[in-house]
């Protein structure tokens, strides 16, 4: 924005090519509030017109700044409160000062001493009938911490029980706070909840996130990362008609807790943590997309959970992202409905590795397969329609050998689907480039490749691009189209 000219009258008036100032009103609230209120603020001092237009942007935004030097938490705490403060006092006077929206991270900057701020914050927003409230807060900063003797729902924030009657809210996000289960909460318009970091007074009796669900009817999204489930050894059940998306994320065992969720709108579910058992999605029959990440799924669960993809007759999209299931050789996969699946085998090693080979069975809706991971891999599929898939081999070699090369053409070939579109992203392209005297063997005993487009993603130089090209139509001389890097060969 241009520096503003002061005129002989001390008037401010805006700069010509100030192209901003403007824009109407509406325009430039609309685009403040994205801002953090800090820098909404600073805007007042541009000129008489803009003066007054922070205190119509419905969003109040408190964000830890590099202004804001750690030993300076009373001056921030002070100018968070004078904002809320200045907003009060002028609802009367200006139309358009409702608040929609309270996002506050002070994450590395809480204290104890200022929960009281926090508490009023939050009953201002509650008392503005906000849709959205948004939390980052963590614990006060200690010069001498030790796990072993820290109570931690001392140094950090607890919710106070005026958020639990917050009926206006649509979203609510939080992170790094302690939850008090002994009143009630009701959230009869939300639709958003995300609970990271989130952990239970000592006194607690009823875990948070089943008293949630309980007061949320209209609940549709749930994020529940690294949250603390009361209890060791604990069983919960998380019931919900509306809910439509999960997602549970553990870094860390989760105190042996045993979760069910019983949620028959359920659509999308994404899991990612330890063991398999931990989570008992089988009543869940509406899923269309299921992803399992990190999830340990050895030789014990297998057949358990071959079971529990085929009797979930809706699944469309599959994704088994660094599972352990690949420990096991043979991975059998029944889905009337399947259209997409997503494989990525977390292990890189090539050397002594048994074959992994997936079948795919009763999937004649499959459009698409993407495959990340080593060369000892096989797919078994029914004839179906052709497909497109995208196939990622990350493994960078100094040198590549022929053990490599038969290796990789073995690879492919196990690749028995009826292709069409693929997408081939390899770390350097020499991985794909024979030579002549493995060319001349007797390689062709296999089937070549039968693919039609193909477009390949690689570390390659200009020079190398024409025996990449020749060799690709040497394993797939029936291509119609290729590229490289987004360079169109034919």
């Amino acid at each position: 924005m241009k520096r503003t000219k002061r005129t002989s009258s001390s008037s401010m008036v805006v700069g010509e090519d100030d192209i901003i100032s403007k824009l109407p009103d509406a325009l430039i609230i609309h685009i403040l509030s994205f801002l953090p209120t800090e820098d909404a603020v600073r805007t007042s001092l541009l000129s008489k017109r803009w003066r007054p237009i922070w205190y119509s942007v419905p969003t109040l935004f408190f964000s830890k700044n590099t202004k804001w030097k750690q030993g300076n938490e009373d001056k921030l705490f002070e100018f968070y409160n004078n904002c809320l403060k200045y907003r009060k006092n002028v609802k009367h006077l200006i139309v358009n000062s409702d608040i929609t929206s309270f996002k506050l991270d002070i994450d590395g900057y809480y204290q104890t001493s200022k929960a009281g701020f926090v508490d009023k914050w939050l009953g201002f927003a509650v008392e503005n009938k906000v849709k959205e409230i948004c939390l980052s807060i963590g614990q006060e900063d200690l010069d001498d911490d030790d796990d072993d003797v820290i109570d931690y729902s001392e140094i950090c924030y607890c919710l106070p029980k005026i958020l639990g009657n917050a009926r206006y809210l649509t979203i609510l996000e939080l992170n790094g706070v302690f939850l008090d289960t002994s009143y009630s909460f009701s959230f009869p318009s939300l639709k958003t909840l995300s609970m990271e970091d989130v952990y239970h007074l000592p006194t607690a009796k009823e875990d948070g996130v089943v008293k949630f669900l309980l007061g949320c009817p209209s609940l549709e999204r749930l994020w529940l990362h690294d949250y603390k489930f009361l209890g060791i050894d604990s069983h919960h059940r998380l019931q919900s008609l509306s809910l439509k998306f999960m997602e549970i994320v553990f870094e860390s065992f989760m105190n042996d807790a045993q979760i069910q969720v019983e949620a028959m709108n359920l659509e999308s579910l994404v899991v990612e943590c330890n063991i398999f058992d931990m989570i008992d999605f089988s009543s869940c029959k509406k899923i269309r997309n299921l992803s399992l990440i990190d999830v340990y799924i050895g030789n014990e669960y297998l057949s358990s959970f071959e079971a529990l993809i085929s009797n979930i007759p809706l699944i469309e999209n599959l994704v088994l992202s660094k599972c352990d299931l690949l420990q096991s050789e043979h991975l059998t996969i029944s889905s009337l409905h399947l259209k997409s699946f997503h494989i990525k085998n977390c292990d890189y090693s090539d050397d002594g590795d048994e074959m992994k080979v997936v079948t795919i069975e009763h999937a004649s809706k499959l459009a698409y397969i993407c495959y990340e991971g080593n060369l000892n891999f096989t797919i078994l599929m029914e004839p179906s329609n052709l497909l497109n898939g995208k196939i990622i081999i990350h493994k960078r070699l100094e040198d590549y050998g022929a053990k490599w090369f038969i290796d990789m053409l073995t690879f492919l070939v196990n690749l028995s689907c009826y292709w069409n579109s693929v997408t081939l992203e390899v770390a350097n392209c020499k991985s794909l480039i024979w030579p002549k005297n493995l060319k001349n063997l007797n390689l062709c005993r296999y089937p070549l490749l039968n693919w039609k487009h193909l477009r390949v993603i690689t570390d390659c130089k200009p020079e190398e691009e024409s025996d990449l090209k020749e060799d690709l139509m040497w394993i797939s001389p029936s291509l119609e189209t290729l590229s490289i890097n987004e360079k169109v060969i034919f």
